[in-house]
Protein backbone atom coordinates (compact mmCIF):
# COMPACT_ATOMS: atom_id res chain seq x y z
CA UNK A 1 0.00 0.00 0.00
CA UNK A 2 1.90 3.56 -0.98
CA UNK A 3 2.27 5.64 2.44
CA UNK A 4 1.97 8.93 0.40
CA UNK A 5 -1.36 10.95 0.14
CA UNK A 6 -3.26 11.20 -2.72
CA UNK A 7 -5.39 14.82 -3.07
CA UNK A 8 -6.55 16.85 -5.70
CA UNK A 9 -7.26 20.40 -5.83
CA UNK A 10 -11.45 19.28 -6.88
CA UNK A 11 -11.58 18.01 -2.92
CA UNK A 12 -10.65 21.77 -1.79
CA UNK A 13 -13.38 23.36 -4.05
CA UNK A 14 -15.98 20.64 -3.08
CA UNK A 15 -18.40 22.14 -0.17
CA UNK A 16 -19.64 20.55 2.72
CA UNK A 17 -23.02 18.80 3.04
CA UNK A 18 -23.34 18.40 6.59
CA UNK A 19 -22.07 19.61 9.94
CA UNK A 20 -18.17 19.92 10.89
CA UNK A 21 -16.63 17.66 12.54
CA UNK A 22 -13.49 18.90 15.14
CA UNK A 23 -11.92 16.04 15.15
CA UNK A 24 -11.35 15.12 11.13
CA UNK A 25 -11.76 11.00 10.87
CA UNK A 26 -8.25 9.17 10.47
CA UNK A 27 -7.07 8.86 7.11
CA UNK A 28 -6.11 5.71 5.77
CA UNK A 29 -2.61 7.49 5.09
CA UNK A 30 -2.16 8.32 8.86
CA UNK A 31 -3.52 4.54 9.60
CA UNK A 32 -0.67 3.31 7.67
CA UNK A 33 1.74 5.40 9.17
CA UNK A 34 1.13 4.78 12.84
CA UNK A 35 1.49 1.21 11.43
CA UNK A 36 4.35 1.31 9.96
CA UNK A 37 6.03 3.08 12.69
CA UNK A 38 4.37 0.54 15.15
CA UNK A 39 5.46 -2.78 13.62
CA UNK A 40 9.01 -1.10 13.36
CA UNK A 41 9.27 -0.67 16.88
CA UNK A 42 8.12 -4.42 17.13
CA UNK A 43 10.65 -5.74 14.85
CA UNK A 44 13.55 -3.57 16.62
CA UNK A 45 12.14 -4.67 20.21
CA UNK A 46 12.05 -8.73 18.69
CA UNK A 47 15.75 -7.97 17.12
CA UNK A 48 17.32 -6.87 20.71
CA UNK A 49 15.33 -9.34 22.57
CA UNK A 50 16.63 -11.90 20.47
CA UNK A 51 20.08 -11.02 20.77
CA UNK A 52 19.90 -10.42 24.15
CA UNK A 53 18.90 -13.65 24.97
CA UNK A 54 20.74 -15.58 22.46
CA UNK A 55 24.14 -13.78 23.77
CA UNK A 56 22.98 -14.99 27.32
CA UNK A 57 21.83 -18.53 25.99
CA UNK A 58 18.92 -17.67 27.43
CA UNK A 59 16.27 -20.09 25.99
CA UNK A 60 13.72 -19.37 28.12
CA UNK A 61 13.45 -15.33 27.04
CA UNK A 62 9.97 -13.58 27.56
CA UNK A 63 9.67 -12.76 23.79
CA UNK A 64 5.75 -13.22 23.67
CA UNK A 65 5.43 -9.66 23.73
CA UNK A 66 7.18 -8.48 20.39
CA UNK A 67 6.90 -11.98 18.86
CA UNK A 68 3.88 -14.53 17.90
CA UNK A 69 3.04 -18.10 16.88
CA UNK A 70 4.61 -19.46 14.19
CA UNK A 71 7.89 -17.18 14.98
CA UNK A 72 7.63 -17.55 18.62
CA UNK A 73 7.72 -20.94 18.09
CA UNK A 74 10.95 -21.35 16.05
CA UNK A 75 13.21 -18.78 17.81
CA UNK A 76 12.44 -20.66 21.26
CA UNK A 77 13.07 -23.64 19.05
CA UNK A 78 16.41 -22.22 18.13
CA UNK A 79 17.50 -20.75 21.42
CA UNK A 80 17.05 -24.02 22.93
CA UNK A 81 19.32 -25.64 20.21
CA UNK A 82 22.01 -23.53 20.73
CA UNK A 83 21.94 -24.17 24.58
CA UNK A 84 22.01 -27.84 24.46
CA UNK A 85 24.37 -27.34 22.24
CA UNK A 86 26.21 -25.46 24.35
CA UNK A 87 26.19 -22.07 21.82
CA UNK A 88 26.14 -18.27 22.50
CA UNK A 89 26.22 -15.44 20.18
CA UNK A 90 28.60 -12.67 21.05
CA UNK A 91 28.42 -9.00 19.85
CA UNK A 92 25.37 -7.12 18.43
CA UNK A 93 24.68 -7.47 14.48
CA UNK A 94 23.30 -4.53 12.73
CA UNK A 95 20.25 -4.04 11.16
CA UNK A 96 18.55 -1.54 8.96
CA UNK A 97 14.57 -2.58 8.55
CA UNK A 98 12.23 -0.60 6.61
CA UNK A 99 8.78 -1.36 6.37
CA UNK A 100 7.52 -2.30 2.67
CA UNK A 101 3.77 -3.32 2.97
CA UNK A 102 1.35 -2.01 5.27
CA UNK A 103 -2.91 -3.18 4.52
CA UNK A 104 -4.74 -1.32 7.22
CA UNK A 105 -7.74 -1.85 4.50
CA UNK A 106 -8.98 -4.78 6.82
CA UNK A 107 -8.60 -6.83 9.92
CA UNK A 108 -6.13 -7.63 11.88
CA UNK A 109 -3.93 -5.06 10.32
CA UNK A 110 -0.90 -6.49 9.08
CA UNK A 111 2.37 -5.56 7.79
CA UNK A 112 5.84 -6.31 6.67
CA UNK A 113 9.42 -5.18 7.26
CA UNK A 114 12.58 -5.83 5.06
CA UNK A 115 15.96 -5.61 6.83
CA UNK A 116 19.39 -5.92 5.82
CA UNK A 117 20.76 -7.95 8.66
CA UNK A 118 24.39 -8.11 9.06
CA UNK A 119 26.19 -10.79 11.12
CA UNK A 120 29.84 -9.42 10.58
CA UNK A 121 29.92 -8.62 13.90
CA UNK A 122 27.67 -11.45 15.99
CA UNK A 123 29.02 -14.61 16.21
CA UNK A 124 27.79 -18.26 17.12
CA UNK A 125 30.85 -19.05 19.80
CA UNK A 126 30.80 -22.35 21.84
CA UNK A 127 30.65 -21.41 25.38
CA UNK A 128 32.89 -23.85 26.90
CA UNK A 129 36.17 -22.63 24.50
CA UNK A 130 34.70 -19.24 23.30
CA UNK A 131 35.81 -19.72 19.68
CA UNK A 132 33.75 -19.13 16.58
CA UNK A 133 31.74 -22.14 15.49
CA UNK A 134 31.00 -20.16 11.71
CA UNK A 135 31.48 -21.72 8.67
CA UNK A 136 34.40 -20.83 5.90
CA UNK A 137 32.96 -18.43 3.42
CA UNK A 138 29.30 -18.31 5.07
CA UNK A 139 27.21 -15.04 4.15
CA UNK A 140 27.47 -12.43 7.05
CA UNK A 141 24.91 -9.38 5.16
CA UNK A 142 21.64 -10.72 3.86
CA UNK A 143 18.23 -9.97 3.67
CA UNK A 144 15.34 -10.81 6.67
CA UNK A 145 11.57 -10.40 5.90
CA UNK A 146 9.28 -10.13 8.98
CA UNK A 147 5.80 -10.21 8.83
CA UNK A 148 3.68 -8.61 11.79
CA UNK A 149 -0.08 -8.51 12.68
CA UNK A 150 -1.77 -5.89 15.31
CA UNK A 151 -3.34 -8.10 17.89
CA UNK A 152 -7.06 -7.64 19.74
CA UNK A 153 -4.62 -6.19 22.88
CA UNK A 154 -3.27 -3.56 20.71
CA UNK A 155 0.43 -4.85 19.94
CA UNK A 156 2.18 -5.53 17.15
CA UNK A 157 3.56 -8.56 16.59
CA UNK A 158 6.06 -10.60 14.35
CA UNK A 159 4.29 -13.42 13.06
CA UNK A 160 6.57 -14.69 10.70
CA UNK A 161 10.29 -14.22 10.11
CA UNK A 162 12.33 -15.47 6.88
CA UNK A 163 16.30 -15.26 6.49
CA UNK A 164 16.93 -14.82 3.20
CA UNK A 165 20.91 -15.84 2.88
CA UNK A 166 21.06 -16.21 -1.40
CA UNK A 167 19.63 -12.64 -1.43
CA UNK A 168 22.99 -10.61 0.23
CA UNK A 169 22.33 -6.84 0.92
Amino acid sequence: MNLAACTSDDDAATPSAGPVSSQPAPSIDAEDARASASTLAAYRNYVQAYVTASNKGDYNAKLDSFVADPALLTVRQDLLIKFQQGLVTTGEPTSTPKVSKVDTSRRPFTAEVEDCFDTGKWDVVSKKTGKSVRSAGQTTRYVVIAKSELFEDGQWRIREVSAQRERPC
